[in-house]
């Protein structure tokens, strides 16, 4: 069992640039939503395979991040038959889509290569974490306001954070891609883990893994496969 351990990431792709293993090879950026961690991998590695379940996102970070290295292919993870091909395979916030956390976990592991690495970063409820009356607060919120609801207004919200920081134009983009009728039942199927159902699945799934608590209800799994057998 590997204990979990606190770590001060900075946000943005600063923390992922730290666990880039050497130059060269080919990844895999699972769950790539615009392209923004696949644009950090083309730096780094000679090929890199994005895909995403959304083909809005994929169509987005096609025209967002082209790069002569990356291949955009709408997919979801399982549909990628390619055992112990990638140097590096990444998911960042895709987890929670997954029905089976095991399951998909062991995907990820069978397309690492020897030698290679993956990273898995996703959020995790914090409820221990959120003192009694704003936790009060919150289910009294999700009782009476339906989850699509929810979703859009979270969603709304984004959108006047995304005006200053990405300009009107990409703000209205991702505003409209995230609200559309499949994206939004897709969101509403989401089943977030416990730390202990992630603990449990990495136990039996990768040894010597690592877990960093990001700012946040995030957590990143760090793993190394062993080498090849000589």
């Amino acid at each position: 069992m590997t204990a979990w351990a606190s770590s001060a990431q900075p946000e943005g792709n600063s923390w992922l640039a730290g666990l880039l293993p050497s130059p060269g090879g080919c990844a895999l950026d699972l769950g790539c939503g615009s392209g923004r961690h696949a644009a950090l991998l083309a730096d780094h590695f000679e090929q890199v395979d994005a895909i995403d379940l959304s083909g809005p996102m994929i169509e987005l970070a096609s025209v967002r991040r082209p790069r002569p290295n990356i291949s955009y292919r709408q997919a979801d993870l399982h549909e990628i038959e390619a055992p112990g091909h990638y140097d590096f395979v990444l998911s960042v916030l895709t987890l929670h889509h997954a029905p089976d956390l095991h399951a998909a976990l062991r995907h990820v592991r069978a397309l690492v290569a020897p030698g290679g690495r993956a990273v898995v970063m996703d959020v995790h409820p914090a409820e221990s974490a959120v003192r009694p009356p704003e936790r009060s607060l919150r289910r009294m919120v999700h009782r009476a306001v339906p989850l699509r609801p929810r979703i859009r207004l979270m969603a709304a919200l984004r959108l006047g954070v995304s005006l200053p920081r990405r300009g009107p134009s990409a703000a209205w983009e991702i505003y409209r891609l995230t609200t559309r009728k499949a994206w939004v039942d897709h969101l509403a199927s989401d089943r977030f883990f416990s730390r202990e159902e992630l603990q449990r699945c990495c136990d039996d799934l990768f040894p010597g893994y690592r877990l960093d608590l990001l700012s946040g209800p995030r957590v990143a799994l760090v793993w190394d496969a062993p080498g090849a057998a000589t």
